[in-house]
């Protein structure tokens, strides 16, 4: 190494661990919608398995002769492909309203039911959680399952998704720091196939997380060299942050917290002080992930009162912080409500790829559109 590649590179090093650091746009290209043509869905984010993306979303409707109507599933999923050369395969195709459309065309088999399963204390008699009260429990993902174990030799892979069990009356939240859900995600190609086949979706814990927990998991994770760190936020905002390794997820156990500046193996009340991450997002939802390109963890999302696609971004040298003031990198044309602000690492070609993907909901008297944005970084 030259003398010069050396300096260039410590230079290069100390941008990289400031612990203020916000990265600056070059350029950002929009794709397309995230669609497919069967659904009119709510709310997805996205994880790479394998050789392919699967999507989870949330409320979703199917498209009878151009028209969505019930039953409602509270979560479906579907997979998107990746072109030859490593990038998400754009296709065109005519949706449900007889329009020509673009982007990531999406397909599963989610035969007429949710895709995360309902406990039966949970109304689970239909598809949507709806109980005979008039009431509902919809179980909505706020964050796509995390990749805790891969078999490379056999394709397969294991995730896990916290999911709040949420009790609603029309658009009123009945109890506003619900116990968690957790689910083991398994995709294994000899089994659920290479097709349209999803993943294999199961109960681990219906009560993992207790109503005076924070819902950890359901904010968001990241997972780094073995471990997961895991997000959970309260009704009242403040951001939390536990830790396992990726091993032993499934044990509560096994898990630790940060507490006033330390780990604990004992877990906080989801109201204790001390328990807050500042500046771990915006207040809205995101997606947390890991950039080798900046040896930094990462938050991109939306913020906390926002119907606007307006990104945020956040970044910090570890999980615990400090993570930097969350800064507005870019916003889309606004168009009606927009909501469901993520970022898709998973749709990367590979780590030293200095870019991220975007997408957001938009909720129009037509349905619900999910445009899809490329952002390349300085």
């Amino acid at each position: 190494m030259s003398l010069f590649t050396a300096l260039a590179a410590a230079a290069l090093l100390g941008t990289q661990v400031r612990a203020d650091f916000i990265p600056t746009v070059r350029s950002t290209r929009l794709l397309g919608n995230v669609s497919d043509p069967s659904f009119d869905r709510d709310s997805c984010g996205s994880v790479r398995l394998g050789d392919r993306v699967l999507w989870t979303c949330r409320d979703t409707e199917d498209y009878k002769n151009g028209v969505a109507g019930l039953p409602i599933y509270s979560s479906t999923a579907s997979w998107t492909n990746f072109a030859s050369d490593g990038t998400p395969l754009v296709q065109s195709w005519v949706n449900a309203l007889g329009n020509s459309e673009s982007g990531l065309l999406c397909s599963g088999q989610n035969n007429g039911q949710p895709f995360y399963t309902y406990p039966s204390d949970l109304c689970n008699s239909n598809t949507a959680g709806a109980c005979p009260d008039g009431t509902r429990y919809p179980l909505w993902p706020d964050s796509p399952p995390l990749v805790t174990s891969k078999n490379i030799c056999k394709g397969s892979v294991t995730a896990h998704t916290w999911i709040t069990k949420v009790h609603t009356q029309g658009l009123t939240l009945l109890n506003p720091d619900p116990g968690t859900m957790l689910y083991e995600v398994t995709y294994d190609p000899s089994v659920n196939g290479h097709g349209t086949g999803l993943p294999t979706v199961s109960i681990v814990d219906e009560n993992f997380w207790s109503t005076n927990e924070m819902p950890y998991g359901v904010y968001g994770g990241v997972v780094n060299n073995g471990v997961a760190y895991l997000y959970g936020k309260n009704a009242a905002g403040t951001v939390g942050l536990a830790k396992v390794s990726t091993r032993f997820v499934t044990n509560k156990s096994a898990y630790q917290y940060y507490v006033n500046g330390a780990w604990t193996p004992n877990v906080p009340g989801v109201n204790d002080t001390g328990v807050g991450i500042p500046n771990a997002g915006a207040g809205g939802q995101g997606t947390f992930y890991y950039s080798s390109v900046w040896n930094k963890y990462v938050w991109i999302g939306q913020a906390g009162i926002s119907v606007s696609p307006a990104f945020f971004i956040t970044t910090a040298p570890s999980p615990e912080g400090p993570w930097a003031t969350p800064v507005n990198f870019y916003s889309a044309n606004y168009i009606n409500w927009s909501y469901t602000l993520q970022a898709h690492p998973g749709l990367l070609a590979n780590s030293s790829q200095n870019a991220i993907y975007l997408s957001y909901v938009v909720s129009d008297p037509r349905g619900y559109f999910t445009p899809l944005v490329y952002v390349e970084w300085e």
